[in-house]
């Protein structure tokens, strides 16, 4: 695989341009979701630092980083790939996603995802979502209507046909799906129940909380969203809390930026928790579980959807009760 090393001084010319638009534009032959992705991974430093996708070039701006030659995601059916079946109808699926496993192949994931594994099953989702607009490849996300990060485990919507992939893009983007999410963090809240709303932007290959406090301390944050996280108290152990989370935004990484905000990150997070080293728990992911979710069906319907405990996670709650 070759690569492409590069080192660019910004001049008047290039001044008020996204850094992301900017490289697309500059380094020939890489799509600008290519340069989004390599600088949400810290792979594109301006003076030195790691930055975000939508950062405005100055004058005297040094934009470094190392490009390699793209490689194509594949699309190929993959029956070795597992999940869980919830519910399987004509239609749209809802489906339980194992921890560890990537949802749509991307250049640094190219094969082995949920969306390979969901080929598998119904080949006839190929052609169901959103085109890659900015790549000109084929869909890379056929059927996917929301995500979930890599290592959150449970439920999970696949629509099967154009229409109800429209329709449930929809139902989420109207904030007309409820989900809930079974967390264990570090520490004891005190609240029984309550709701976190704080807006959500990014900082280098993070996401942050910003309050009037932190915000101009944060330094080069990129532009914020407004971000709410509604949470009850399931149980208290010595040291942790298992809450019910139920996002009513949508942003990325938001339970888990925002129970960090709060002092209480969640036990296992890798990204978020910072060296937080729990001698109880051994973990090797993180304990977030999607347990419930919930819309309207187009006849009207309102149906619903559960998921319980894996088993790695039941055994860590297994374990603290016996303490």
């Amino acid at each position: 695989m070759t690569t492409q090393k590069f080192s660019i001084k910004i001049g008047s010319d290039k001044q008020g341009e996204r850094v992301d638009k900017f490289l697309s534009l500059e380094i020939k032959g890489y799509s600008r979701k290519y340069f989004q992705d390599l600088i949400k991974e810290g792979g594109v430093k301006v003076n030195g630092k790691t930055t975000g996708k939508d950062y405005i070039l100055k004058i005297g701006d040094i934009v470094e980083g190392c490009a390699k030659e793209p490689e194509t995601a594949s699309l190929e059916p993959d029956s070795k790939v597992k999940f869980g079946m919830v519910f399987d109808g004509k239609d749209f699926a809802v489906i339980d996603k194992p921890a560890g496993l990537v949802v749509h192949p991307s250049h640094t994931h190219k094969k082995g995802t949920l969306v390979n594994g969901l080929l598998a099953r119904w080949p006839e989702i190929r052609g169901v979502g959103d085109p890659s607009a900015s790549s000109g490849q084929d869909n890379l996300r056929p059927g996917i209507a929301h995500r979930l990060d890599k290592e959150t485990s449970g439920l999970m919507t696949v629509a099967k046909s154009q229409p109800m992939f429209l329709w449930l893009k929809k139902q989420f983007q109207d904030r007309k799906v409820e989900k809930k999410y079974i967390a264990l963090v570090y520490g004891n809240i005190i609240q029984n129940e309550g709701e976190i709303a704080v807006p959500i932007g990014r900082l280098g290959v993070k996401q942050v909380a910003i309050n009037s406090v932190n915000k101009g301390l944060l330094g080069n944050v990129n532009k914020s969203r407004n971000a709410r996280t509604g949470f009850k108290i399931l149980a208290r152990y010595h040291g942790f809390t298992l809450v019910e989370a139920t996002p009513y935004t949508g942003r990325m990484h938001q339970i888990r930026v925002h129970f960090k905000y709060l002092g209480y990150p969640i036990v296992g997070d890798k990204k978020y928790a910072g060296k937080r080293i729990s001698k109880v728990i051994d973990l090797p992911r993180h304990f977030l579980h999607s347990s419930y979710l919930s819309f309207n069906l187009p006849s009207g319907e309102r149906v619903e959807f559960k998921s319980e405990l894996p088993d790695e996670l039941q055994a860590v709650i297994d374990q603290l009760e016996r303490f």
